[in-house]
């Protein structure tokens, strides 16, 4: 029974977990033999702790233990392979990724991005086969960016049923939705300046304006225009 009744009900702490916390703890005492009976009463106090945070850490007990996984190295081999499959790539070396969306296991999409520009790659079969349209181009897209349209289009895939948007959006951009002709939203994936949107509605070159951007920007205000630009 808790004594407590915010805290929730204590429960014994595995002896795998309670005797190699003892490992690290122990060494370090001054005097070992006159700590050893405080082994118990330490590792149910560790196991309150943690009880009453109400989330499981997976902690780094062991020395040497590097707790952070090593980050984008499958993406960075998808930008290498999208650049060597795409044409009069320039400055190689700079192309980071972006966004992603996986359509399903095997087949998506991977935004590439360096200071200038960014281009969409298409991923199938777990590899990056190309840029959509083959062609990266060299013009200082994000340096055409305003505070009135921090945002822009780069291109489209439409399939049947649905279709997917690319663009580029301003550092200060913390979320971007696309907003159809309906009214209807669809939140897009956004990362470093990069952004996917999966809908139902098609962007048509034949009309001057189908699909809408909201932004929302890191100060909380809104932004709203056209996906292409007027």
């Amino acid at each position: 029974m808790n004594e407590i009744p915010e805290l929730p009900e204590r429960r014994r702490m595995p002896e795998a977990l309670r005797d190699r916390m003892w490992a690290e703890i122990e060494p370090r005492l001054e005097a070992p033999s006159r700590f050893k009976a405080m082994r118990a009463p330490l590792a149910v106090a560790a196991s309150v702790v943690v009880l009453a945070l109400g989330v499981v850490f997976a902690l780094p007990l062991l020395r040497g233990r590097d707790a952070t996984p090593a980050a984008g190295g499958s993406e960075a081999q998808l930008v290498q392979q999208c650049l060597a499959a795409a044409s009069n790539v320039p400055n190689a070396g700079r192309w980071r990724p972006g966004a992603r969306l996986n359509l399903d296991a095997d087949h998506g999409f991977l935004m590439i991005r360096d200071d200038k520009t960014a281009a969409a790659c298409v991923i199938e079969n777990g590899k990056a086969t190309g840029v959509i349209g083959n062609e990266i181009g060299q013009d200082d897209r994000y340096g055409k960016l305003t505070p009135g349209r921090p945002f822009d289009y780069l291109t489209s895939m439409n399939y049947e049923t649905e279709s997917i948007h690319f663009g580029i959006a301003a550092a200060d951009v913390a979320a971007v939705v696309l907003v159809a002709p309906d009214n209807s939203d669809s939140p897009g994936v956004l990362r470093d300046g990069t952004f996917i949107v999966r809908t139902k509605v098609p962007e048509n070159s034949n009309q001057v304006t189908t699909n809408y951007v909201r932004a929302t920007l890191t100060n909380g205000h809104d932004v709203t225009g056209p996906l292409r630009p007027n």
